[in-house]
């Protein structure tokens, strides 16, 4: 056999591997480019909702430790990562149907 052909699977590999870690790099970009999007549209008033499901309102902005402080309810404030959040606008419309007011109003 030619050396060609007994070195021709470990090439293949090795293209393989390369081309998973440019996939990997490039998702991740843009993963990080849209978190850093996310971040700059999150203001106070933003409509947001927690990924366990909690609607608020953004109060205030920590940049320092990735926290805002979210209104609840009347009078009830609460601090969460920033990570954990989405803003409303953002999500599919089942999602923003509990903050605009739509559905037949009964209780979680």
């Amino acid at each position: 056999m030619s050396l060609a052909v007994s070195l021709l699977p470990i090439v293949l590999l090795a293209l393989l591997l390369a081309g998973m870690v440019a996939f990997t790099r490039r998702n991740r970009t843009r993963a990080s480019a849209a978190d850093q999007q996310r971040r700059q549209n999150l203001v106070p008033g933003s409509e947001v909702m927690t990924t366990s499901g909690l609607y608020g309102t953004v109060v205030a902005v920590n940049a320092e430790d990735d926290s805002v402080l979210m209104s609840i309810a009347p009078g009830v404030e609460v601090k969460w990562t920033i990570a954990a959040l989405r803003i409303v606008g953002e999500l599919p419309p089942r999602y923003r149907h509990a903050i605009d007011g739509g559905g037949d109003g009964a209780q979680p």
